[in-house]
């Protein structure tokens, strides 16, 4: 007797001892059995009364079973349905399952063979429903996740809605001002509002300054979350930022970075801040009608950096400031320029570094200042140094288990791993975003790979492994007859060490 949930199971057949045995077979295992002689009879009991399993003939007068599985697959499509064939049948097993079988027995079959099918297709049933649970459930992790999300933006919003609101009347009213809506300006009147306007834009950048000098100085650090992003798309995003500031200064921003440089792992909205800042500093610090440059210098010496250069032809940094010039509220010798907060540089240098790359500064009096700095590519390497060796770190300390899982694409037919065309990937990569939750680490490789690393325990990493798979096959996310193929590996409780975690990982991380 099957330990299995009892199910209604619809056997249809037209000769009579097959029917009855077949529905001897399923009362003796433990399901209730109901019979129908052939196909419209069987359609009719299904669209009236609830059935879990379908067993059906194939060879039947009026609507044979191909007809009829491929109706109960149209109109129930949650349907188990499992065919009964006969020897030397012109039709083959994938014209079975094209039809819609989920199984198949040949006749003759035993009553061991029917109890196999039948636990089979309940223990698949079975999954099913703990995957839409679990699927329910982590929709509502995500919820709670971005609930609490939402709060902190919420609290932060509101601190810097209440800081930025009089400065933004303040800025408003003067700008008015200075357009004459007062009455006409003397010179001095017009000299003293618009040093008025720029220092008001001043605290507005300090603001939010403070906010990540609070975040270092708290101890919390700066949280970067990981991704692999084009650096140019970045370098775009600060500079139209920027545009109104380079425009009103007279200061030209030349990109020289190449469309086609490989991508970096990056916190990108980080970068896109460092990039404000060394820009910035350029523009502060450049005369009208100067120049600030961006390019690279190639790689670091391991090949797993990109250096990266912001120089301009400004007025220069003074040798006895250069090693100072990342500490917190440094601001050198006074040079009669409005000065910042002197947290700007130092910021910059805590996000570069958290990278795990570096900064340093070049300047000659006179000649300019450049800021150099590396940036990680996109590689095996720097995922292990990056994501897995802190994360797996942090896994220890708090006590937590780590998991990775790694999605692949599977052509069966070539018997390779197969590479997606640009519009199959961005639909995989927005359906992974809406399947895992916002904490975790996405990490793709274009077009081939993909890579989840998340503070999660085994049997969660196997369950989104598994709702991944149906999600992207059945979703339409991927060409018809690929296989997504998910692994996974977990620590602790795959691995009896750091060691052999690491190990493994090496295996499922082999090559980009």
């Amino acid at each position: 007797m099957s330990i299995v949930e009892k199910e209604r199971i619809l056997i249809v057949d037209d000769e009579p001892m097959i029917l009855d045995m077949v529905a001897s077979y399923v009362s003796l295992i433990g399901f209730e059995a109901l019979r129908a002689g052939n196909g419209k009879e069987a359609l009719e009991r299904l669209r009236n009364e609830p059935f879990t399993i379908l067993i059906t003939d194939i060879k039947m007068p009026e609507m044979d079973g191909f007809e009829l599985m491929k109706t109960v697959r149209a109109e129930f499509p949650d349907m188990h349905i499992i065919a009964m064939t006969g020897h030397g049948a012109s039709y083959t097993y994938t014209d079975v399952v094209s039809a819609g079988a989920t199984d198949y027995l040949n006749k003759p079959f035993s009553l061991d063979e029917m109890m196999a099918k039948l636990n089979r297709v309940s223990r698949e049933r079975e999954l099913i429903r703990d995957l839409k649970q679990k699927s329910l459930e982590l929709e509502k992790a995500n919820e709670d996740l971005r609930r609490l999300d939402n709060l902190k933006s919420i609290f932060v919003s509101s601190v810097s809605h209440e800081l930025r609101t009089p400065l933004t009347v303040i800025k408003e009213f003067i700008s008015l001002i200075l357009e004459g809506h007062g009455g006409p300006l003397t010179d001095d009147q017009r000299e003293y509002l618009g040093i008025a306007h720029k220092n008001i834009l001043r605290l507005t950048n300090l603001i939010d300054t403070l906010l990540d000098f609070s975040r270092i100085e708290s101890g919390k650090g700066l949280q970067l979350k990981f991704e692999p992003a084009p650096l140019i798309e970045v370098v775009e995003d600060a500079s139209m930022t920027l545009a109104h500031a380079l425009e009103e200064k007279r200061v030209t921003l030349e990109n020289r970075l190449d469309t086609d440089m490989p991508q970096v792992l990056i916190d990108r909205n980080r970068l896109v801040e460092v990039l404000i800042n060394l820009i910035n500093n350029g523009i502060k610090f450049t005369p009208t009608g100067g120049k600030i440059t961006i390019d690279t210098r190639g790689l670091t010496e391991k090949r797993d950096y990109l250096k990266v250069v912001v120089s301009d032809t400004g007025i220069g940094i003074p040798p006895e400031d250069l090693p100072r010039v990342f500490d917190r509220f440094y601001q050198g010798q006074s040079t009669g320029i409005a000065m910042g907060s002197g947290l700007g540089l130092a910021i910059t240098k805590e996000i570069i570094e958290g990278h795990q790359g570096s900064i340093q500064a070049e300047s000659r009096l006179g000649s300019g200042t450049a800021f150099i700095f590396t940036l990680p590519l996109l590689g095996v390497n720097n995922i292990f140094q990056i994501l897995i060796h802190p994360m797996l770190e942090e896994s220890e300390k708090d006590g937590v288990p780590f998991s990775i899982i790694r999605v692949k694409f599977w052509d069966p037919k070539m018997k390779r791993e197969m590479t997606l065309s640009q519009d199959s990937w961005g639909g995989v990569k927005y359906a992974l975003q809406k399947m895992v939750r916002s904490v975790d680490t996405i990490v793709p490789f274009p077009n081939t790979l993909i890579y989840i690393f998340s503070f999660i325990d085994q049997k969660l990493a196997t369950e989104i492994g598994e709702r991944i798979e149906v999600k992207l096959t059945q979703g339409g996310y991927v060409p018809k007859g690929t296989e997504v193929q998910c692994k996974t590996f977990s620590y602790p409780q795959e691995a009896g060490s750091k060691e052999d975690f690491l190990k493994e990982c090496r295996q499922l991380i082999k090559a980009e």
